[in-house]
């Protein structure tokens, strides 16, 4: 379990003991190191900038905690070691970085825990908003399409603004590929690999980049905490790779379940954030839906900004408060033709549906 805050604001430090050494987080913009042999501390300065190199060395932190080393379980050592910009080579954060370094995976192995089927849906559903289907508290408005009278993506395309399907042409001419990823059950996801990692970092930096300091390491921890979270779900990425270079640039998490197909994640790097690659996602979404059978509403789930609200709604989709009552995810999770389900996933949908029957009695 990673503690998934790098930088404290709070007036008390905080000791965390490495080695022989301890490492001290306090309200300042650099953290402090302290030997037990030298008798008084070390300024251990922070750079809060990010290059690919970090990038690589943060994911050799979060890739030996997901393979068992308790000693990598916690970010703020990784942060000190890997934006510590005056350590010695020899002081045992480096150490750490550098035993880390030395068991790297490759650029695109997966390397996340092999969930099985029944919990990787169970690791969906809060996500999903399963509290409220099930009556148990209310969560955020979500942001829906509904589909089910549209015979083709023309007949949404048509009832939207000009402007946004001038931004969807463009969308739609980018130099990109794009591959469907099944999510299976006993099986590292496809998106846990350093490539896809790189654009949860690079997406969760340009979104606090105005926020200073502070921002910057919150975003450090809010990209390792949604790697783990999207990489341990169930459903299917759609990624996105440069055309040119074969670069992973973005990927789209989407998860099917009853009759509502659900735009459950999406990550790009910086250069994706420039070529349209999330409007792209949101009209091949619809379209796969109106094509599908058995789909009648699209969901966007909730928003973080009144401004992100804003921009869905201009695409068609509605914040709705009570969208249970639009979005039916009553039924089991949807998989391809051929792709099986095991009997506990089958159990634990017959358990919701029977809770959402009771709930509606």
């Amino acid at each position: 379990n990673f503690y998934c805050k790098a930088y404290q604001s709070q007036k008390s430090r905080q000791d965390l003991t490495v080695g022989t050494s301890t490492v001290a987080i306090r309200p300042t913009t650099f953290l402090q190191q302290s030997s037990d042999g030298d008798g008084g501390d070390q300024s251990v300065y922070v750079d809060p900038n990010l290059t690919d190199d970090r990038v690589t060395e943060l994911f050799a932190f979060v890739s030996r905690a997901l393979a068992g080393d308790d000693r990598y379980g916690n970010l703020m050592v990784a942060v000190a070691a890997v934006f510590g910009s005056n350590l010695a080579e020899t002081s045992p954060l480096k150490v750490m970085l550098k035993e880390a370094m030395e068991q790297l995976p490759p650029e695109e192995k997966p390397v996340g825990f092999t969930f099985s089927t029944t919990e990787r849906e169970q690791a969906s559903l809060g996500a999903m908003g399963a509290a409220q289907w099930t009556g148990q508290w209310t969560t955020r408005p979500h942001a829906l399409l509904t589909v089910s009278n549209m015979t083709s993506v023309d007949d949404w395309k048509k009832t939207l603004p000009r402007g946004v399907k001038r931004t969807l042409k463009k969308a739609l001419a980018q130099n990109f590929t794009v591959t469907p990823k099944l999510i299976r059950g006993g099986e590292p996801a496809p998106h846990s690999s350093l490539a896809h990692f790189r654009c949860v970092v690079e997406h969760e930096v340009r979104l606090l980049s105005g926020y200073g300091v502070d921002g910057f390491f919150d975003a450090l921890a809010e990209a390792v905490s949604r790697y783990v979270g999207t990489t341990r779900m169930a459903g299917e990425i759609r990624e996105y790779r440069n055309a040119e270079t074969g670069e992973v640039m973005a990927f789209a998490h989407e998860v099917r379940k009853g009759k509502t197909i659900r735009g459950q994640w999406f990550y790009a790097n910086d250069v994706a954030s420039k070529n349209y690659v999330w409007f792209h996602s949101v009209h091949d979404l619809v379209e796969r839906a109106i094509e599908a059978d058995g789909v009648d509403v699209v969901d966007l789930g909730p928003s973080g900004s009144d401004a992100f609200s804003e921009l869905k709604e201009r695409y068609g989709f509605v914040s709705v408060a009570d969208w249970p009552a639009v979005a039916d995810y009553l039924g089991p999770f949807y998989y391809p033709e051929g792709e099986g389900r095991d009997k506990e996933s089958n159990l634990l949908a017959s358990l919701f549906e029977s809770l959402n029957k009771k709930r509606d009695d």
